[in-house]
Order: structure tokens, then sequence, then C-alpha cells
């Protein structure tokens, strides 16, 4: 099973560059999650502590096409550490904000600001493969690679911030997510060789990458994943409080991770004689209705498992969802691209936890886990009504011929 990636790991420079995303993405899965049990265990609502990471991943996900449209134009050694030193500024700044007990309102603008310049580091490595790699199956193998990059990022990072929220001081999670942050950033910029070249000033030119055909379709279904996964997220939290089971938060978000990690090692090693957008449909068809029990779930054991179960379905989505995006875009704004349909989990995400905070704190975990339900739903609907435009949108880029790095539009 783990032939093909190893052998994409084998080339020169792809290693180094991947790990390197790895440590620079681990604060993906534990700043908004460290920021939720920073202000809950100081007291503050959920309502309050959702809302502030979700104005984070809201400015992150407007700021960060602008800021991949900007490396694109310019490399990444130019652009990320410019950028990486604003975030780590602000960021820093909310904790003493914070701690030294400054109006709310400082930090609903410090973090936003800290969130703001977060570089979208997988797109950035995703773009490093489609550079290095000249062959279509192998860049969506290296895609489906990262996928599952992601969800080991989201099976480490959630115990990690755990452990060091609750185990050690509140805001160890931050603190930690800083740090990493940092340290990736330092091992990713000076790798040169594999870093693509610059689009140029004719990069000035031509549409931004959400209004090519089917971008906004794969940018709405992300979304809708990304509120799913946000309402999960902050529901598991207090399914865990009200349980007094807290220490066992992250491994419990972990079994989504891990379930999705399995499923990804599974779907890069095999090459559907499918189209892109049915494996989309199908996918996100079940993990919208995987989903939808959650509500009704009274044990932790019980609650795991339906993650895990779940998961099975993410990577599948998540990966036929880039693999549609580097098809329906320019090379030239593959990174532009990518980060646009992530930033639509971002921004769905910060939707799920902003919707599912105060009805948590009213109601419970139980009323946080309908709305995933209903993110689920919505998402199931909007992929099966929308696969014959994903369709028409993949035969006109065959016939029109755009520079892109894929090939027949399959995985």
């Amino acid at each position: 099973m783990l032939t093909p990636y190893l052998s994409l790991l084998r080339r020169p420079g792809t290693f180094r560059f991947s790990s390197a995303g790895f440590i620079q993405r681990l604060p993906l899965s534990m700043l908004g999650l460290g920021v939720v049990l920073f202000l809950t265990l100081r007291g503050e609502p959920y309502a309050v502590a959702g809302t502030i990471a979700a104005v984070g991943a809201v400015t992150n996900a407007c700021v960060g096409p602008f800021v991949s449209r900007y490396i694109d134009r310019l490399t990444q050694h130019r652009v990320l550490p410019v950028v990486v030193v604003i975030a780590l500024a602000f960021q820093i700044t909310f904790l003493v904000l914070v701690l030294s007990g400054a109006p709310v309102w400082t930090w609903f603008v410090s973090f936003a600001l800290g969130e703001a310049f977060v570089p979208n580091v997988g797109s950035l490595i995703r773009a490093r493969w489609a550079f290095v790699l000249s062959d279509a199956d192998d860049v969506r193998t290296a895609f489906a690679f990262e996928s599952v990059v992601d969800e080991f990022v989201f099976l480490i990072g959630p115990i990690l911030a755990t452990v060091l929220a609750v185990s050690w001081i509140a805001w160890g999670a931050i603190g930690a997510s800083i740090a990493l942050l940092a340290i990736g950033t330092l091992l990713l910029v000076p790798q040169r060789a594999t870093e693509p070249e610059p689009a140029g000033v004719g990069h000035h030119e031509g549409k931004a990458a959400i209004r090519y055909t089917g971008v906004p379709l794969v940018f709405a279904v992300f979304f809708l994943a990304g509120g799913l996964f946000g309402a999960s997220e902050v529901s598991t939290i207090a399914f865990a409080a009200e349980r007094d089971i807290r220490v066992w938060t992250g491994v419990l978000l972990a079994c989504y991770a891990t379930g999705s990690a399995l499923a990804g090692l599974i779907v890069g090693t095999r090459h559907s004689s499918r189209s892109l957008s049915h494996q989309f449909r199908i996918a996100v068809i079940a993990m919208g209705f995987i989903a939808l029990p959650f509500p009704f779930v009274t044990s932790p054991v019980l609650l795991g498992a339906l993650s895990f179960l779940a998961g099975l379905a993410v990577a599948p989505s998540m990966i036929t969802g880039m693999a549609l995006t580097e098809r329906l875009v320019p090379a030239s704004r593959l990174t532009e691209g990518l980060t646009i349909v992530i930033s639509g989990l971002t921004v769905g995400f910060a939707a799920g936890t902003s919707l599912a905070g105060p009805l948590i704190d009213a109601h419970g975990s139980r009323a946080g886990f309908a709305v995933c339900a209903a993110f689920s739903l919505l998402g199931a609907a909007l992929v099966a009504v929308g696969t014959a435009h994903l369709d028409r949108a993949l035969r006109g880029v065959t016939l029109s011929g755009h520079p892109s790095t894929a090939g027949d539009g399959r995985v």
C-alpha cells in the first residue's frame, strides 16, 4: 500500500519539503482548539471562545487567497517570512491581552490579525509537488499523500493541544502552535530547488481562481464540510466536558482523523476509472449521511467509533475536491486555487463553531451535533445536484486545454 508514496518521497527534495510542511501545518489543528480550551478553562463561555476562533478562521480565509496570489507571483521564499512574522506577532499579542485582562474586543482584533496572515501551508506543499512531478497520476498520488498528512496533523494536533492546555497550562496549545509555525517556516523557506517558479507580472492579468467554472461549487461543498467539522469539534469539546472526561477530548477528536488517514492511504494507491465528479459526489454524500446519528450519541465510546466511521469518508472527499481544483485552474494559479477551496473549509469551520457555540451554551452538546447533521445534509444535497455542472466544467477544460498539471480528469 505504501510503495507509491515511498517512491515519491525518494525523489530529490520531496521528503524535506513535505516534512517541513507537516511541522508548519500542525498549528492548523491546534490553534483554534487551543483558543477554545484556553478561554473556556479561564471561565469564558463557549459562545465567546468559539466566536473568537471563528473570526480568526474567517479572516484567514479572506486574506489567504491574496497571500497565495502573491506567493504565486513572487515565490514562497520572498513572501513566507514576511507574513509569518506578522502572524506570530499578533498571536503573541493575543496571549498577552487575554492574560492581562484587556477588553474582550481586543482579543477579537488581535487573534483575527494573527490568523489572517498564516499561510495556507497545504496549498504551498501541493504546489511544490505539482512543480517537481510531471506525471498526472504521480501528482494525484502526491496530493493524496498530503491529504493523509493533513489527517495525521489532525490526529496528533488535537491530542497535543489538549494535553498541553489541560494537563500543563491553559495557553500551552497556543504557545506550541506559535513555535511550530516558526520552526516549520524556517525549515521550508531555504528549500529553493523545489519551489515553484514565480508567475511574474503577467500574473496580474487573467481572472481570479474562484472565477473558473466549477471552482465555486467545490468551494461551496468544502464550506459545508467545514461547517460539519467546526460544529463537530466544539460539540466534542462540550461532550467531553459534560461527562467530566475533558482530558480525552483530543482522543475523541483524533478518531475522526484516524479514519480519514486510513481512507486516504487506500484512496491514494488506487486509480478509479470513474470521473472525478462522480467520485466527489459519492464521497461527500457518504460523509454527509454518516454524520446524521451524532445528535443521538450518549456514549464516549460510541462517539469515538462513529467519528472514526465518518472520517473514512473525509479523505476521499478532500482528495477528489483538491484534484478537481487542480484540474479546473491553470498551473500558474494553482496555489491560489487550492487556497480558495481550502478557505471554504476554513470559513465553513468558522460558521460551524459560531452556530454550534451558542446552542451548546443553551442546550448542551446534542444541539451542537444537530448543527453537524444540518451541514452534512446540505453538503450531500449540493453535491448531488451539482455533479452535472462539474462534468461540464471538466469537459470544457479538456476542450480548451488550459495549462494544468492534470491529465484526464480521473484519479
